[in-house]
């Protein structure tokens, strides 16, 4: 039974028009690269010579003896232990934002080459623990940094290389540990994940094809540099804070994305949505997108069409909202942001993302259709009776750079719970999502409706996501200033601007106009009655002399 259901999900899955994404952010997290378990490596003992991500190829050389050089994929966590029995662990014990994979090279052969020219942005960097170690407390064959007084002025860098066509194009250089300075209280040894950019001008549009690495070291002896030639490498081709901008997908009608370009995810401006596809069974999970929106059919086939179309984004507002719905496939997911260190504010906060963030979520129509009818795997929601307290739920959780939860918001895409079944339902439309400033937002799925292989509910919700724009100080003085409050509201809203209001106009989500004001009472203060207005996210347009501005509300 459980091989003729993979068989009809492989062919349910091909179903639809699959889209291109551009790509050109793609990062290479090597966490959809595997690896047999947690806390090992893969040192190229298989004889493969290297890694192939997304049209990058990592060299390998592994010898009979056991030796390696280039690249190995690591997911290690040891950072105490010194010396070569732990090589293959960071110095922070986990990838870029707690991940588990990243890559571990040594030696000056190893070299990054891409199977057509392309800009490349950069990476991060840390130490392989065994290098920190060794640069830290010094070993039988390596120096302690600093020497015994502090005032020794060691350094370890790598330089990276860039070539097309074999001709140089750029280069810069990466300090692991530097002990140079007067005062030594400045000295150190890289011990966190460390944005390099590679030097390339992405506004020219240059191109490279390969990458190398060598290093450069103050400890020094007859066979070369003394201390370990380590270094940890994750996140290739991210984006640094300094380089995010305003950027939306672009899907043609009834297509989706779901990562069958092996990619591993995409990026969205700061934001990572991660995603695996298995070529095997041809199934995927994580994170796609789609313009799909058949509420009717029932059934995998119909696994990325959504319930709802995201709303329109309105000429006279800050608000983007992209016309794609991100559709999320596990029971647990995630979105991250980029690497920052515990004491900086993280991407959803307003502070460091030119462009904060707002999530709406509803239902998959494959999801609401099983709740609704049953399926030959999931339960009619209510039962025969209607009286089953049935549940299909999604929490989001907002976590620090530390992993802690410090908000979760409980969104129930069903609940079958109320004493009167009237009150029963199935979301179909779009509720907004409480997050709070934090560096990735954790998602999972619980149901009432549970077996021995888990959940039987079809583990799918749909999401939208609205980017805020915020103008700058200088556009923020030419545009029409209004307050509105209380939100969100239950029955009424206040519209207060600095100049008289000459018109309002309430608008829904998907942009039908709901109420169309005209003041009689010219005031700079106007209240709107919202009481018969169904709970969601609305937009009033408030006019004055100075122009029009979109303010968003929510009613409860």
């Amino acid at each position: 039974m459980k091989r003729q259901l993979l068989i009809v999900l492989m062919a349910a899955f091909s179903f639809g028009a699959f889209a291109q994404i551009d790509h050109q952010r793609v990062y290479s997290t090597f966490d959809n690269l595997p690896l047999s378990k947690s806390d090992t490596f893969n040192n190229g003992a298989d004889s493969s010579g290297g890694f192939n991500h997304y049209g990058r190829f990592f060299n390998n050389t592994y010898f009979s003896w056991g030796g390696w050089s280039g690249w190995a994929l690591s997911n290690m966590k040891d950072t105490i232990t010194a010396g070569f029995t732990n090589q293959y662990s960071a110095i922070t014990g986990y990838g870029v934002s707690r991940t588990p994979n990243y890559m571990v090279s040594t030696g000056n052969g190893a070299y990054i080459k891409l199977d057509e020219a392309t800009e490349i942005s950069g990476a991060y960097f840390t130490n392989a623990t065994y290098t920190a170690r060794d640069m830290e407390q010094g070993s039988g064959f390596s120096k302690k940094f600093g020497g015994d007084d502090g005032n020794d002025e060691d350094f370890l860098y790598i330089v990276i290389s860039s070539y097309l066509s074999g001709e140089f194009v750029d280069s810069t250089i990466f300090y692991l540990a530097d002990y140079r300075f007067a005062d030594n209280s400045q000295d150190y040894i890289v011990k966190d994940w460390t944005f390099v950019d590679f030097n390339i001008d992405m506004s020219t549009g240059v191109i490279i094809d390969s990458i190398s690495f060598r290093y450069e070291g103050s400890d020094t002896g007859s066979f070369g540099l003394n201390t370990p030639k380590y270094v940890c490498m994750d996140d290739f081709n991210a984006i640094s804070d300094s380089r995010v901008g305003g950027y939306e997908f672009q899907l043609d009608e009834d297509t989706f994305y779901n990562g069958s370009d092996d990619a591993g995810g995409f990026v969205l401006d700061q934001m990572f949505f991660s995603n695996k596809y298995d070529f095997k069974w041809g199934t995927w999970s994580g994170w796609s997108l789609s313009n799909q929106y058949d509420s009717i059919t029932a059934g995998p086939t119909n696994q990325y069409s959504s319930m709802a179309r995201p709303g329109i984004t309105f000429p006279e507002s800050d608000l983007t909202i992209h016309q794609q719905n991100f559709i999320s496939n596990g029971v647990s997911n995630e979105i991250r942001g980029p690497y920052l260190d515990g004491e900086k504010s993280s991407i959803y906060g307003l502070v460091l993302l030119p462009a904060p963030i707002t999530l709406s979520i509803t239902n998959t129509t494959y999801a609401y259709r099983d709740m609704e009818s049953g399926s030959g795997f999931s339960k009619k929601f209510g039962g025969t009776s209607g009286d089953d307290p049935d549940y299909f739920r999604l929490l989001v959780h907002s976590i620090t750079i530390d992993s802690d939860t410090i908000n979760t918001d409980t969104i129930y895409l069903a609940d079958f719970r109320f004493e009167d079944n009237s009150e029963d339902y199935i979301l179909r439309e779009w509720k907004e999502a409480r997050i709070e400033a934090c560096h990735k937002l954790g998602f999972q799925l619980e149901s009432s409706d549970n077996g021995s292989f888990g959940m039987n509910t079809p583990a799918y919700f749909s999401m939208s996501l609205t980017q805020n724009f915020v103008a700058s100080v200088t556009e923020e003085n030419k545009v029409v200033q209004v307050l509105a409050y209380p939100n969100p509201t239950s029955s009424l809203l206040n519209l207060q601007a600095e100049d008289v209001i000459e018109n309002i106009r309430i608008l829904s989500l998907d942009g039908r106009t709901l109420a169309n004001e005209n003041t009689q009472v010219l005031s700079k203060k106007v209240l709107v009655n919202t009481g018969e207005l169904a709970p969601g996210v609305y937009f009033a347009l408030v006019t004055t002399a100075k122009g029009t501005v979109t303010k968003r509300f929510i009613k409860q």
